[in-house]
């Protein structure tokens, strides 16, 4: 089963050494998103947006896939008072 590595790049960058095997690219895409999913759970709220992001590299070291999160906020004006 093909080997795939998944960096990480949130504020901090981690760099994948071990990897994980799945069957196919298509596996590798499910995978990161749930990667990703965890990654903004873990986003503590330090403002109005956050982002994560996610490269997936094969055995050979090349980059098939990248991917990212964005969760965006904006803040509501209270309903005036009747």
């Amino acid at each position: 089963m093909p080997c795939y590595y998944v960096d990480r790049f949130d504020g901090i960058v981690v760099f994948d050494d071990i990897g994980v095997e799945l069957p196919d690219l298509n596996a590798a895409r499910d995978y990161v998103r749930t990667v990703l999913t965890e990654m903004m759970s873990a986003e503590r709220a330090t403002g109005e947006a956050a982002r994560c992001r996610a490269a997936v590299r094969d055995a050979s070291g090349r980059r098939v896939l990248e991917a990212s999160l964005v969760l965006t906020m904006s803040p509501q004006a209270a309903p005036a008072a009747p």
